[in-house]
């Protein structure tokens, strides 16, 4: 039977470190789980960085219920993972302040 693990009620809406993706790991221990982030605001680059290494070596996790950002974040980490690092291009408009306001 798989466990639903509800990030958001049982952690914080906030996921912002390592250490509670450690911590989970300990929770976890192997077992197959659905993680669920249906309650989950926000997770910094660090949590899910170790998130996704975690993931990489336990196979039995299932990330659920993402919003957008979360999602986001995930992805760009992941794709950082996977060496596809893709350059924005940043367009700087320079203007005289006189063209700007006159």
């Amino acid at each position: 039977m798989c466990e639903r693990i509800d990030l958001g009620k049982e952690i914080a809406p906030v996921l912002s470190s390592r250490e509670l993706v450690r911590e989970l790991e300990k929770k976890v221990a192997g077992r197959k789980v659905i993680l669920d982030f249906k309650n989950v605001e926000f997770i910094s680059h660090s949590f899910a960085h170790e998130l996704l290494m975690y993931k990489l070596r336990n196979q039995n996790i299932e990330l659920v219920n993402m919003n957008p950002s979360v999602a986001k974040m995930l992805e760009v980490v992941e794709q950082h993972l996977k060496g596809k690092k893709e350059h924005l291009e940043v367009k700087i408009i320079r203007e005289s302040i006189l063209s700007i306001i006159g």
